[in-house]
């Protein structure tokens, strides 16, 4: 795609209301925080992060409050996280994704080095360049998306790895980490079950809460919306809420490598063959 053609998606992004505040941009909760770190964000959907739980993925400007609105935050060294969201008005739902990595700023579904339903010159359907499966088995949460195929509404997965470019060139993909909340989805197949793990609530100060969760260091994102309800009638994409997610980090030591544990009963049991021996050597002096 052209630069002609690129300026005119954003001027037609423009006359339709999706100006450049719908691409990604991130509410940063801070590196190695102290304390518990809040922050309020407007204008969440009710239905913007159960729809990336579904075979057709979601639409990454319905995350976050204000459209496509993110949290990051980084850790230098491992520790274990609360992470909190809940809704300051009833009817939202809450649920979140957790991941390790972030996009560049100004990301979004359609931009044209990774977008979400590739065409040739003459408008046939070919394969994304960027997440196109090797294997060419396309496993649902699996970080590829069929774009031969398949149509999808967008990119974002609730329950796997995927990625996302700016105007720029510049991609990423997102490394999965946990998805909290009611809504859940299963692979027999591979054995794997994401979600799941939260409630449905609609009333004011409840939500979900990931508790005491051991991270490496890395940078992380979080993805919040709704889980109320996945249609696209009147009644489930209006009206918007306003939501609060928060961050706690604990320090965590770093859990010992297992061979740490065998070389110490290693050592131990040396000791006892020592002391056994000695007391052998003894009992055979005492005898002569």
């Amino acid at each position: 795609m052209n630069r002609f053609y690129r300026l005119l998606l954003v001027v037609c992004g423009l006359c339709l209301g999706q100006s450049a505040q719908a691409h990604v941009s991130f509410a940063n909760l801070g590196t190695d925080p102290t304390g518990t770190v809040s922050h309020t964000l407007n204008a969440y959907k009710a239905y913007g992060w159960i729809d990336g739980t579904d075979a057709d993925l979601g639409d990454s400007h319905a995350i976050g409050g204000a459209s496509a609105r993110w949290y990051i935050f980084t850790l230098t060294k491992a520790a274990n996280v609360d992470i909190s969201f809940i809704q300051n008005t009833a009817g939202l739902d809450p649920a979140f994704t957790l991941y390790r990595g972030a996009f560049f700023a100004g990301s979004h579904d359609w931009a044209d080095y990774d977008t979400v339903n590739p065409v040739d010159e003459n408008l046939n359907p070919i394969a994304s360049p960027t997440d196109s499966d090797p294997s060419g088995l396309y496993l649902k949460h699996s970080g590829y998306r069929d774009t031969l195929n398949q149509t999808y509404e967008g990119q974002f997965d609730a329950f796997g790895d995927w990625s996302m470019a700016n105007y720029a060139d510049q991609w990423v993909k997102l490394e999965y980490v946990i998805a909290v909340g009611a809504t859940s989805d299963t692979d027999p197949s591979r054995g794997l079950t994401w979600g799941g793990n939260g409630n449905h609530n609609t009333a004011v100060g409840t939500g979900e809460i990931l508790a005491n969760y051991f991270l490496p260091a890395g940078t992380y994102s979080i993805a919040a919306g709704g889980e109320r309800c996945n249609t696209a009638l009147l009644s489930c994409t209006n009206p918007i809420y306003r939501g609060t997610m928060s961050l706690t980090v604990h320090p965590a030591a770093v859990p010992l490598p297992s061979a740490v544990w065998l070389f110490g009963s290693a050592l131990a049991g040396f000791s006892f063959n020592r002391k056994h021996a000695r007391k052998q050597s003894s009992a055979v002096q005492l005898l002569v």
